[in-house]
């Protein structure tokens, strides 16, 4: 039966640019097929598009353009960060992912593009921002059930034992 929106299936993949290198497998996660629920956003919105009418044992070799996988590349964010903002102890390399605190206190991944003396360039572009991905999928499974999803509001707060409601 045809996959559609809503399906939870199994599928082997494998993501790499357009020069060949491979970035992201089955293979590099642990051999084991990644489970997906279609149409729900667990992954990249190109990538359900193509499972979408496949069968099990199929295979599929695809193309996902920038919009159709990350995004484009937004040079709006990548920050020159003074320098002095780094703890001393912190190891500064190029590539390295860090957390930036934005000025909101939220908090993003960038990663370390360029290091001088007084700045450090982060990039919070996602790595395959603006780059054409190719994909190889096999579908290995179907009708599956979804995995439990756990409430975000639930903090794992409870009382302790002088706690005396119910």
């Amino acid at each position: 039966m045809p996959i559609k929106r809503g399906d939870v299936i199994k599928v082997y993949y494998e993501a790499s640019y357009e020069d060949g290198t491979v970035f992201d497998s089955t293979e590099m996660c642990g051999g084991e097929p990644l489970k997906i629920q279609i149409g729900v956003g667990q992954v990249i919105h190109g990538f359900e598009d193509a499972i979408i009418g496949m069968d099990v044992g199929e295979e599929k070799n695809f193309s996902l353009q920038p919009t159709e996988a990350y995004g484009e590349f937004n040079p709006l964010l990548v920050e020159k960060i003074d320098a002095s903002q780094f703890p001393g102890d912190m190891s500064l390399e190029h590539g390295k992912q860090i957390e930036v605190v934005g000025p909101n206190g939220i908090s993003s991944p960038g990663w370390i593009r360029l290091i001088e003396k007084d700045f450090i360039l982060v990039d919070m572009n996602h790595p395959c921002a603006g780059k054409v991905i190719n994909f190889k999928i096999k579908v290995v499974e179907t009708g599956l059930e979804p995995d439990p999803v756990q409430n975000p509001f639930s903090f794992g707060l409870s009382c302790d034992s002088a706690c005396d409601h119910h």
